[in-house]
């Protein structure tokens, strides 16, 4: 009686579980996951690293193309090595991000231990250029 009264039909299939309901929804899920993954891929790939991953061992910095041209790998071997790469600058990155919330850590504590002059001057140390 009360759908009657809000003009609606009992029968009526609106709501969540109608298909053109769920059709639009996966519509509207799969192009933004579309588009998150295009933008993802884009930022990884060409704002992080422009020139892409490197692997670093003791002090020698080598990417694909390099290692590429030096070993002349084949087409399946550059993608292996490429996944490797790939893997390889994620898990630096997460590192870096780790060494920085631990150097944060360490400077707010010494921070805590100063004196106003003293916070000053461990201020202007951090931001000096570094000395080689």
């Amino acid at each position: 009686m009360l759908a009657q009264a809000r003009g609606m039909r009992s029968n009526d299939d609106t709501g969540w579980w109608n298909p053109r309901v769920l059709g639009i929804l996966a519509i509207v899920f799969f192009c933004g996951s579309a588009f998150g993954a295009a933008a993802m891929r884009f930022y990884l790939h060409n704002v992080m690293d422009p020139v892409g991953p490197i692997l670093v061992y003791n002090g020698h910095r080598m990417g694909l193309s390099q290692l590429d041209r030096e070993l002349n790998l084949r087409d399946e071997q550059k993608l292996q090595v490429e996944l490797i790469l790939d893997d390889f600058a994620k898990f630096y990155q997460n590192i870096e991000e780790q060494r920085e919330e631990v150097s944060e850590h360490g400077k707010q504590k010494i921070m805590e231990l100063l004196d106003d002059r003293q916070r000053a001057r461990f201020d202007q140390l951090l931001h000096a250029p570094l000395k080689r």
